[in-house]
């Protein structure tokens, strides 16, 4: 009975990224039961150290896929702390990444201490608009910025924030996220060709 158990868990850490679902409810469980309440236009931030699990070919600084990764756990923390989560898991929980920009600025380097910054900077009816920063806590360095945007094929957003927040007044857009989008859009409409890259 053990070794069925035994067997049964490394499957399933082989087929599924069992450090993900486990790391995401931990941050979700600590920032419910544990860290205080934030406002939706107050920024939240996350903590964690460069490990050698998180290492680039010579282990000497953070892979490029991990800095996404920590934005999505920096994204559950917010979005728990602010209440909006639980409003998002009664409309079927659906948000997923629609687009991201990530620019790496400098190298998180191994056993440093970072932290991920995540603030909603704007949304509209389908969407929500996150800037993400990682900064090393020695120096106070971005090492990477990105946004992201989550998105929903219902126009549900409004009214997930407005349950939460009656009174609450959007901000106005960024210049330079306003460019994102308009990027995103003319990508989008170019991605409708379904043209080759290469003939």
């Amino acid at each position: 009975m053990a070794w069925t158990i035994v067997l049964i868990g490394f499957i399933l850490y082989f087929l599924l990224d069992f450090n993900y679902f486990l790391r995401v409810s931990l941050i979700c469980m600590l920032a419910k039961y544990f860290r205080k309440g934030i406002n939706i236009l107050e920024p939240s931030a996350i903590y964690g150290i460069c490990i050698p699990t998180d290492g680039a070919l010579m282990l000497t600084s953070m892979n490029n896929a991990r800095y996404p990764r920590e934005c999505d756990f920096g994204r559950f923390d917010y979005l728990e702390r602010c209440g909006l989560l639980s409003e998002m898991l009664k409309e079927g929980g659906n948000f997923p990444i629609a687009a991201s920009t990530f620019r790496y600025r400098q190298p998180l380097w191994m056993f440093s201490r970072y932290k991920v910054e995540t603030n909603l900077v704007w949304w509209d009816s389908k969407n929500f608009y996150f800037e993400q920063r990682v900064i090393t806590i020695s120096d106070g360095v971005i090492r990477g910025a990105g946004y992201f945007r989550n998105g929903s094929k219902k126009p549900v957003v409004d009214d997930v924030i407005s349950k939460v927040y009656p009174n609450i007044q959007k901000p106005e857009i960024p210049e330079d996220l306003k460019t994102w989008i308009e990027y995103n859009e003319m990508n989008r409409e170019m991605s409708k060709c379904n043209s080759p890259l290469i003939d």
